[in-house]
């Protein structure tokens, strides 16, 4: 797949009241098939540059986000607004089973690009373990190179 988009993530986690951000700028392949939307970018651990992972986040017609993370830990999120789904986080340690509700999904996407927002809770075994925020900005590469050289 070609990765001819610029693709900012920004990922906000709060845990009893403390909020963790983690910022992520790369290059993604993004592609439409079927009427869903595919964002596929490589991702590496800045503590353990030997774990490396594929992710592709899927977008449904019908706004239903999947986010699948292969690699040295996997794991599928069904983020659809109004729905608590199970979902099963394969880690080194073993096997960890979540619940995943989403409170709000925004899907701004067109064939150039654009942004999509989603905010979910998780939860292991019925208690809050966090509250969530996953914002992404997709450019198409060439576009944001010619912008500059026009400036």
């Amino acid at each position: 797949m070609e990765e001819n988009y610029i693709l900012s993530v920004t990922g906000l986690q709060t845990v009893e009241g403390s909020e963790d951000k983690i910022e992520l700028k790369t290059m993604a392949s993004y592609v439409s098939r079927n009427g869903s939307r595919y964002i596929t970018y490589k991702e590496y651990d800045a503590q353990n540059p030997e774990k490396k992972y594929r992710t592709t986040i899927k977008i449904d017609p019908n706004h239903v986000v999947t986010v699948m993370k292969a690699g040295s830990e996997s794991h599928n999120l069904i983020l659809e607004k109004g729905q608590r789904h199970k979902c099963e986080y394969i880690t080194s340690f073993g096997v960890l089973s979540l619940g995943v509700y989403t409170e709000y999904v925004q899907v701004d996407l067109d064939e150039h690009g654009g942004e999509l927002v989603v905010r979910y809770i998780i939860d292991i075994q019925s208690e809050l373990a966090s509250k969530n925020e996953l914002h992404l900005k997709l450019e198409e590469a060439n576009q944001n190179v010619h912008s500059e050289s026009d400036s």
